[in-house]
């Protein structure tokens, strides 16, 4: 009797072969039920797993934030399909935050105290963050790139000038762009406005939709005067997750909206959940959590596009 080798089996061992060359059967059955069984498994593994990062933060009826929580806290869906919570990531980590002042014409009478403000919250935040600051009207001026908020230097911003136009939409998506390379994910835009956009390309559509891809946090304080548009930063902030604050023209209050915008940055927290969606179907799943109890409210992005 002789013995020969073929070219191997799908586990890499030579076939063996009895008087010609024809594999035995156990082989053959081997190798369909490896093609059959494992290879579908491994390619459904890919599509249907999804694991969803949202940041969060959670308050009482006082308006207090509330950190002493679990996963079975949380009631998650994706286009009104129940979703399973995975994990909580409770510890505060650190953000890449742009900063956008409109010096348009209609925010004059705001200056002095749009630039204290700003100033102080800078100083509120984490050593460990890290942010930039723009100014727009007609022109997008950047006053500083990123640096660490541990690094603090001047930022002379009494000594804003003032345009014009207002080209909201457009600093909003610069913005944006600018954050992508920031150095951590965790990503919030902080807008100081009127609400008016009056000139440039840009629109609130692809603002929202560029926020939400990469999972920016927008909050937006806007003056109310006679040609504010408070509706549109509004949307924007719901959409993303974020807050929104109006300030009146006579008496802003913009440090009290700083002190509550620090306070939100400083206990956002990291939700993960398993989405059961089919991501080669779906574009952009909306996205409802709750908290199941009722007196507790909970602020997070809107919707959520698939890497």
């Amino acid at each position: 009797m002789r013995r020969e080798y073929g070219r191997g089996d799908p586990c890499g061992r030579p076939f063996e072969h009895l008087g010609g060359d024809k594999p035995r059967p156990y082989h053959i059955i081997f190798f369909v039920l490896f093609v059959s069984f494992v290879v579908p498994l491994e390619a459904q593994y890919t599509v249907d797993v999804q694991v969803v990062d949202l940041q969060v933060s959670v308050t009482d009826e006082n308006r207090e934030f509330v950190k002493d929580l679990k996963p079975e806290d949380f009631l998650v869906w994706e286009d009104g399909v129940p979703q399973d919570v995975l994990d909580l990531e409770l510890t505060r980590e650190p953000f890449s935050i742009g900063i956008l002042l409109d010096t348009s014409f209609s925010m004059r009478p705001a200056f002095k105290i749009m630039a204290k403000g700003t100033e102080d919250f800078i100083w509120s935040l984490h050593p460990e963050d890290e942010f930039f600051l723009m100014t727009f009207d007609d022109k997008l001026v950047l006053k500083k790139d990123f640096g660490f908020a541990n690094q603090k230097s001047s930022l002379k911003l009494s000594e804003l000038r003032y345009g014009e136009s207002t080209r909201l939409f457009d600093a909003i998506l610069v913005a944006e762009e600018r954050l992508k390379s920031s150095h951590y994910p965790r990503r919030a835009l902080f807008i100081i406005s009127d609400g008016m956009n009056t000139s440039g390309v840009g629109d609130l559509t692809t603002a929202i939709e560029q926020a939400q891809k990469d999972k920016i946090i927008v909050y937006s304080m806007m003056l109310e005067n006679s040609e504010s548009d408070i509706s549109t930063l509004r949307m924007l902030s719901d959409a993303t997750g974020g807050s929104y604050f109006v300030l009146y023209e006579k008496y802003p209050r913009l440090q009290a909206a700083y002190d509550k915008i620090a306070r939100d940055l400083a206990n956002r927290f990291t939700l993960y959940y398993h989405s059961r969606s089919d991501y080669t179907q779906t574009r952009k799943p909306e996205i409802k959590l709750q908290m199941k109890n009722p007196r507790r409210r909970v602020q997070f992005q809107k919707a959520y596009f698939p890497q």
